[in-house]
């Protein structure tokens, strides 16, 4: 490869401590020869990684990593790399979405999003425009409230769920058995858009759910 067909390459850097997921994406971008794609697993090495190499022109910032606070971590990549960082995350409810993209991001890419549309969406931040999932739009960002169609009953089970107990342990609390309970948090999963009951307690705090 010439220096200039090197130069050319789009720059993407991947921040996730979630190494299996990091490797996926590396392998589905590293198909296509006009992007060069690394990755770290913590903020420290993006900073340093940006001051060492230079700006990137996409920058998938995992918002939910261990003994980080996300918006202030948005906030230090954005000031280090400037434009093209966006959220790369499995649990963002609307509320972060909105103010990530008032604290200068470029988009919200869910881990759920298909591989085969991931090189896209990462064009089209490299191009300085916004990425939201159009169905994300239509599905959780008009919501104001995560927890708004939540049933009582559902905001008590939500609630010990974040506390760490178990069906069994919510049916007697609450006096239900496990089979309600059981159908409450599959319901309560749903509503708020997660996979299952860990992303929900993750979920309800960081909106104040519980």
């Amino acid at each position: 490869m010439t220096k200039e067909s090197s130069e050319n390459r789009l720059r993407v850097l991947v921040v996730d401590d979630h190494l299996l997921l990091a490797e996926t994406v590396l392998m589905a971008l590293s198909q296509n020869d006009q992007i060069d794609v690394q990755a770290v697993a913590s903020i420290d090495a993006a900073l340093a990684k940006i001051a060492e190499t230079g700006r990137f022109d996409v920058v998938l910032l995992d918002y939910s990593m261990p003994g980080t606070d996300g918006l202030t971590s948005l906030g230090k990549m954005v000031a280090a790399n400037g434009k093209g960082v966006a959220i790369f995350s499995g649990l963002a409810t609307p509320n972060v979405v909105e103010r990530a993209l008032s604290l200068g991001a470029m988009g919200f890419i869910p881990k759920t999003l298909p591989l085969k549309s991931l090189e896209s969406a990462v064009r089209m931040i490299a191009e300085g425009e916004v990425f939201v999932p159009y169905n994300y739009v239509l599905q959780v960002m008009g919501k104001d409230d995560p927890g708004a169609t939540l049933k009582p009953r559902e905001r008590q089970v939500l609630a010990l769920v974040c506390e760490g107990a178990q069906n069994k342990e919510i049916a007697h609390e609450l006096n239900l058995s496990e089979v309600i309970v059981k159908a409450d948090v599959k319901s309560i999963c749903r509503k708020l858009g997660v996979r299952n009951r860990t992303e929900a307690a993750l979920l309800a705090r960081a909106e104040g759910l519980c």
